[in-house]
């Protein structure tokens, strides 16, 4: 202690922090380099070492990012705190026996001579020209926020609070909403923000319509064919998110415009040779059925309307049901 003292009296403070980083580098990369060697050794020994260093990097790169920033702030912060109460007490106890560095006391209980009076004045403590500037926060501290807080009602009320911290935690965590709100992904000077509040507002009750896509070519003009399609839709229909009476299927509407022709929609050729007439009266449905130049249905498609979904929760349980 003494030898870094006598350095600092020579050397600025300054170039001894430039060390000092030194010393901290050589610390923090040690500390890194024992945690790398314990992940290493938990590794297969099979592996190559490409996939071996993939590993233990995949390993060690949280733990050594965290010990590398937390060593860094608490040394850095420690060094631009103007606090050198170490020094200070180092410098009284010296100076007690006016040896300024010069000589170490044989007893503690050593007198100052004449002479080392004369050489280290003054030997006393200086006046202190601050003692009475003293900030106003200190001294609301020290004789106020002080004695409140160590009082026995201040300790017993941030105990209860403190409790009661606890308590609202364990009862948020059974009570924490999943789901994330799309206003929060863009900024407040957005121009997407209103839109988002506009159709939250507005456009909330009703969610995007569910393509239902039958890839299978089916014989739709066969009854037992059309009700395991009719099955399978209810399937989806019976969902509590869904609104039935809103869903979109060409095969139910065309059932209803054969059935005002008056012509048999379990006939084969009746059923496929009307099929293009439809699709001109109803042009809605052109691009929900695929029909061959064979006049074959190959594949179709129906559209269910989901309502309730405005928030994310209620859009993850749509999705598990189906």
């Amino acid at each position: 202690i003494y030898f870094t003292i006598s350095i600092r009296r020579q050397i600025s403070f300054k170039y001894l922090l430039h060390i000092m980083s030194l010393f901290v580098v050589l610390s923090v990369r040690v500390d890194d380099m024992f945690i790398m060697i314990s992940a290493w050794q938990k590794i297969s020994l099979m592996d190559n070492i490409n996939e071996r260093m993939s590993d233990v990097y995949s390993k060690v790169a949280v733990s050594i990012t965290i010990t590398t920033v937390t060593n860094v702030l608490a040394f850095y912060t420690g060094i631009m705190t103007s606090f050198r109460c170490p020094f200070m007490a180092l410098d009284g106890k010296r100076e007690v026996v006016c040896l300024r560095w010069l000589k170490k006391p044989e007893t503690p209980d050593q007198k100052c001579s004449s002479l080392k009076k004369s050489c280290c004045l003054p030997c006393n403590s200086l006046q202190d020209e601050y003692k009475a500037d003293i900030h106003p926060m200190n001294l609301f501290f020290r004789d106020c926020f002080g004695p409140f807080l160590i009082s026995t009602k201040s300790k017993i009320f941030v105990v209860l609070l403190y409790v009661s911290y606890i308590i609202a935690s364990v009862y948020g965590c059974f009570h924490v909403q999943e789901g994330l709100d799309l206003q929060t992904l863009a900024s407040d000077d957005s121009y997407i923000t209103p839109y988002f509040t506009v159709e939250e507002d507005h456009f909330s009750t009703y969610g995007p319509s569910i393509m239902v896509n039958i890839t299978e070519a089916l014989d739709y003009w066969d009854k037992n064919a059309r009700q395991k399609l009719e099955k399978c839709l209810a399937d989806f229909e019976n969902s509590e998110y869904v609104d039935k009476n809103l869903t979109e299927f060409w095969l139910r509407e065309y059932v209803t415009y054969m059935e005002s022709l008056r012509q048999d929609i379990n006939d084969k050729t009746a059923f496929l040779s009307n099929i293009p007439t439809f699709l001109v009266e109803f042009p809605l449905f052109a691009y929900d059925i695929n029909v061959t130049s064979s006049q074959e249905v190959i594949c179709s498609q129906a559209f269910i309307q989901t309502m309730g979904i405005s928030s994310s929760t209620n859009k993850k349980l749509m999705l598990l049901q189906f």
